[in-house]
C-alpha cells in the first residue's frame, strides 16, 4: 500500500514521543514495566528535553500529549500495526504498552515539578541527551567530512578544511540566516562543553554522531567553522528584521 501524505503527517506528529524512546527499539526490544528502570533510563533523555525546550525545542507537555496519543493508537492497534506507530518499541508484556506509554507521558510532564537539582546535578550526561544539543553538526559533520576525518564528497577528497566548509556554505546559501547562526552557536556550545582536543574526538566522532574536523583537530575547525560561517553572513546577509 502507497504511503499517502496523511500517513507521513501522522508518522510526524509522534516524532518527539518517537525520539524520546527511540533507545528501546534500537538497542533492546521492549519498554520494562519496572518504572524504576525506565525512569533511570529516560531520565537524562528528558533532561535534555527539558534543556532544548528552554531553548525553543519541543516542550515536555507536548511530548507527553504524543505519548497518549500513541497510547490510544495501541489500544485499538495491540500490534502496533498503525503506520504513525512505525519504529515505537512496545512494553513488556506487550498487554501493557498502552499503560505504560501513559505512565511516561505523566513522568515526563512532571520531571521538572519540583526541580531536583540535585538529581539533575548528579546524574552522570548521556551522549543521546548532548546529541540534542547539536542537531545541525550532527548533520554537517558525517555528511561532509566522515569519520575518518576525510570528506564524504567526492568533491571534498582533495579539499582542505577551510575549502570543505566553503563548500558546505555554498550548498547551504541563500537559506543561511535560517542554518548559519545556528550552526555558529553549536560550534561555540561544543567548545564551552568540551575541553580537550580527546574530550571532542571521543564524542563528535564517536558517541553514535560518527562525524569529523577534516584535516584540523577540533579545537581549530569549530573556531574555523564559527568564524567563516560569521564572515559569509556579514558579506552577504544584512539582517532584514522589523522591530516589532
Amino acid at each position: 500500500m502507497a504511503i499517502t501524505r496523511q500517513d507521513t503527517i501522522e508518522y510526524f506528529r509522534l516524532e518527539g514521543a518517537r525520539n524520546l524512546l527511540k533507545f528501546y527499539g534500537r538497542y533492546q526490544d521492549n519498554i520494562p514495566d519496572d518504572a524504576p528502570e525506565w525512569k533511570k533510563e529516560l531520565f537524562p533523555v528528558v533532561r535534555g528535553i527539558w534543556n532544548s525546550e528552554m531553548d525553543g525545542g519541543r516542550s515536555r507537555y507536548e511530548i507527553g500529549a504524543q505519548l497518549r496519543t500513541a497510547a490510544d493508537l495501541f489500544e485499538i492497534h495491540p500490534d502496533g500495526s498503525h503506520h504513525a506507530l512505525k519504529n515505537f518499541p512496545m512494553g513488556y508484556p506487550k498487554e501493557r504498552t498502552a499503560a505504560i506509554f501513559r505512565e511516561i507521558a505523566d513522568y515526563v510532564e512532571q520531571w521538572a515539578s519540583p526541580l531536583d537539582w540535585e538529581a539533575i546535578s548528579n546524574t552522570p550526561i548521556s551522549a543521546r541527551e548532548l546529541i540534542m544539543r547539536f542537531p545541525r553538526l550532527s548533520n554537517i559533520l558525517p555528511l561532509y567530512f566522515g569519520q575518518d576525518g576525510a570528506a564524504v564528497s567526492d568533491d571534498m577528497q582533495d579539499a582542505s578544511t577551510e575549502e570543505g566548509i566553503r563548500m558546505y556554505i555554498d550548498e547551504t546559501h541563500p537559506g543561511c540566516p535560517w542554518n548559519l547562526p545556528a550552526a555558529v552557536a553549536e560550534c561555540h556550545e561544543a567548545l564551552a562543553l568540551f575541553h580537550t582536543e580527546d574530550q571532542l574526538d571521543r564524542f563528535f566522532c564517536g558517541a553514535g554522531m560518527h562525524g569529523g574536523s577534516g584535516s584540523d583537530d577540533f579545537t581549530d575547525f569549530l573556531p574555523l567553522f564559527a568564524r567563516l560561517c560569521s564572515e559569509h553572513m556579514r558579506e552577504f546577509h544584512s539582517p532584514m528584521w522589523e522591530p516589532r
